[in-house]
């Protein structure tokens, strides 16, 4: 029974995410889990923390398998479930201080599902379902691993008074002043030019997705009406390096609205393959380069067994990252933009210093599956995070305006090609998060080894 008990805390904890979203389930599932562990012997231990993992894990990244078949997304989530085995080592029968170990190696976890292999693969951490709850504002001043930290503790109190304690310790970080905003702001529009296939294929036929949002912007954008134009990822699915013809469209594109236009593109430099975003004023004045790369999407780690998993593995073409981050200017304001996955970088998160963030995505690959607002969600995050305001622009959905609370002040309908318009204030300096949230995982390490110390020798003090 025990077994059963440990898959469904895991079902119940996956629903905190998108299609269901309901965020008390994180602290449900975890509770069922944490009570497991302190009556079971390690062998049992071991063996619900794997399920419970499954149970996350499964339903959550089902959509990764969904164009590729199956196997690839079962061996992702068989893979990342040991990673749940870590707390059932230090958890256990009269074990002292379980619940304080229990909170710091759900930590661990999570650092482990971001890291672990080929750069991880963080998309199902706990830690990103709280932007709706009470704890939301943890996010500016210590960031998702301060979340999970709390989320972990809470699920594990076994007294009202250790209760008392948790909420007058998160009512003082409460207090934090939160980060200013100015009184500038820039007009933005984010243009949704969608796809005619869903899928892997979403751009077989070449300019289909270019002119698509093209033909989206010069029948909705004015001259002069915003700053800035924002086309999402594989916008643009002819290389603008080597195809005169369509830069120079929306060079003209950009020359006859008068204003900057930021878009996305698969492009060569030499042998090598870049995800870029290139602003054109009207020509090319600055270009970014995604940097953290899909692995198994944008790039292969073991070429070899992934080509006998999937017949779709030889289909991606690796491409080089880029190496250096841009602050696009324009006007008197300053932006930086995140690539589709690189949102899930908690680096790239404390690299964020201008004035506003723009995310380019494309979500066509996944379909209509809850990857689409999954993603949305981690942007949420992300603004409350940095305190940033955020253009989300996507090739299907959702394209939407974020304020630095993560509240959404409006938003596109899914797979309808439209124009969205609205404005992002500035924003100046950096939020507790992006200061000292990259030492808190190193603090729950050194807490858990002097615990470790502590249960080895301290009674010998």
């Amino acid at each position: 029974m025990n077994f059963l008990y440990a898959a469904i805390a895991g079902l119940i904890s996956s629903t905190a995410f998108e299609p269901v979203s309901f965020w008390p389930s994180a602290f449900i599932g975890l509770m069922i889990w944490y009570f497991l562990l302190i009556k079971l012997n390690l062998r049992n231990r071991v063996y619900i923390s794997y399920i419970f993992g499954l149970g996350v894990l499964l339903p959550v990244q089902q959509w990764t398998g969904i164009y590729v078949g199956n196997l690839p997304w079962l061996i992702l989530c068989f893979a990342q479930a040991t990673f749940f085995i870590f707390p059932a080592y230090l958890v256990g029968k009269k074990k002292k201080f379980n619940q304080l170990v229990f909170a710091l190696s759900f930590v661990v976890v999570e650092l482990l599902l971001r890291t672990v292999p080929f750069t991880g693969f963080g998309w199902s951490r706990l830690s990103f379902t709280q932007l709706d709850g009470p704890l939301q504002f943890l996010y500016s001043g210590g960031g998702v691993v301060l979340v999970a930290f709390f989320i972990a503790l809470i699920s594990s109190v076994k007294s009202v008074f250790n209760l008392i304690v948790i909420f007058l310790i998160i009512g003082g970080l409460s207090l934090l002043p939160r980060i200013e905003i100015t009184k500038e702001k820039s007009s933005v529009a984010l243009v949704q030019g969608g796809v005619v296939n869903l899928g892997l294929d979403f751009n077989s036929k070449p300019k289909e997705v270019f002119l698509r949002h093209l033909k989206q912007t010069s029948t909705s954008v004015k001259a002069s009406q915003v700053d800035l134009v924002i086309w999402p990822e594989n916008a643009v699915d002819i290389d603008v390096n080597t195809n005169a013809e369509v830069k120079n469209l929306i060079s003209n594109q950009s020359a006859f609205l008068m204003t900057p236009l930021l878009v996305g593109g698969i492009t060569r430099s030499g042998a090598d393959l870049f995800n870029r975003s290139y602003l054109f004023d009207p020509e090319i004045t600055q270009v970014y380069s995604k940097r953290y790369l899909t692995p198994f999407g944008e790039y292969l780690p073991v070429r070899t067994v992934a080509s006998k998993v999937s017949n779709y593995a030889n289909q991606i073409t690796d491409f080089k990252a880029g190496v250096d981050d841009t602050k696009f200017k324009i006007k008197d304001a300053t932006f930086q933009t995140l690539i589709c996955y690189e949102l899930i970088n908690d680096i790239f998160r404390d690299q964020i210093s201008e004035n506003f963030l723009v995310i380019q995505t494309n979500n066509a690959t996944f379909g209509n599956t809850a990857q689409l607002d999954q993603q949305f969600n981690i942007a949420r995050v992300r603004a409350m995070e940095t305190g940033r305001y955020i253009a989300y622009v996507s090739t299907t959905g959702t394209t939407a305006f974020i304020d630095n609370r993560g509240k959404v002040i409006d938003k596109l309908t899914k797979f309808k090609p439209a124009t969205l318009f609205g404005e992002v204030t500035h924003v100046e300096k950096r939020t507790y998060t992006q200061i000292y949230g990259k030492f808190l995982e190193y603090l729950a390490g050194a807490g858990l080894l002097a615990i470790i110390f502590y249960r080895r020798w301290g009674r010998n003090w």
